[in-house]
């Protein structure tokens, strides 16, 4: 019998436009009701899972940041592996030195050092590569996606590492220095992936998995293996893909994941993780 999913958010939860159907809303909720968990495990912050429960109407526990932040349902913070401070300072000076937008996520919030405008230059070079936009499009669908605010941006980076990383993030890399940068970070003693979007690099401590993160939460609810269920899209996912012998990977995953998931199902267009949850509840009768 599952009792427990764990499922990734951006491109697995949520469509393309970062959105939850209904449907799915209502397998979470009927798999609740019956007993079974709901685990989000997302490359997000909990401020901002937070914020996607609230619109979604949901409540769930979290791994958040790759596995370095676990929360419970009030979220509390269960267990947190933070980034040592040579790190915050290696990868803000390679920003600087090769004009790359990088995020710090710490526990409360995501902090950059660059202004809303840098980031929305990076934006917008990445985004119009392949979508005839104009000015006005591209700037509100820039604010759906960017919803930080003054706050978040020009940030000294003496007051974010005051605040303790937890995941960095460089963004809307360029196409050229993508593969060259992850295999020059990937030699370091940190954990280097990526969530398959914004053409984006993930710096974690090297404890810091999803899978670890997961393997610890079901150690502590007492769930075994067999009865867990994984559902991903993209590279971050494929520690708990090789931990966890149930695994589901979205049509869109990417192909390295879906070589390794036991399942594939439909894509995150298509109400994939809706189906693979109906499929549970079905198997659990």
């Amino acid at each position: 019998m599952i009792k427990l999913i764990a499922c990734d958010v951006d491109g697995t939860l949520l469509d393309d436009q970062g959105q939850l159907d209904p449907e799915t809303k209502a397998a979470i909720r009927e798999a609740e009701n019956q007993g079974i968990q709901f685990l989000i495990c997302s490359g997000r912050s909990y401020f901002e899972v937070q914020l996607l429960l609230e619109e979604c109407g949901l409540k769930a526990e979290a791994i958040c940041l790759n596995g370095a932040d676990l929360r419970d349902r009030c979220g509390v913070n269960l267990k947190t592996h933070f980034i040592d401070d040579q790190y915050v300072d290696q990868m803000q000076t390679l920003a600087d030195q090769r004009g790359y937008i990088v995020e710090f996520h710490c526990q409360d919030q995501t902090y950059l050092t660059c202004s809303q405008e840098t980031l929305y230059q990076a934006f917008y070079t990445y985004e119009t590569k392949d979508k005839d936009w104009d000015e006005a499009a591209a700037r509100a669908y820039f604010r759906r996606l960017w919803y930080y605010n003054e706050t978040n941006y020009n940030q000294p980076l003496a007051k974010i590492k005051q605040r303790k990383v937890v995941k960095i993030e460089f963004i809307y890399l360029p196409d050229p220095d993508y593969q060259e940068l992850f295999h020059q970070l990937s030699g370091q003693n940190i954990n280097v992936t990526s969530g398959f979007c914004f053409n984006n690099i993930e710096i974690n401590d090297k404890k810091a998995t999803k899978g670890n993160a997961l393997k610890e939460y079901c150690e502590l609810k007492g769930i075994a293996e067999k009865e867990t269920v994984v559902i991903g899209d993209s590279y971050n996912d494929m520690s708990m893909f090789e931990l966890f012998p149930c695994s589901v990977a979205v049509a869109n995953a990417a192909d390295d994941l879906k070589r390794c998931a036991r399942y594939v199902t439909k894509s995150n267009n298509e109400r994939g993780v809706e189906r693979v949850i109906r499929a549970i509840l079905e198997k659990n009768r």
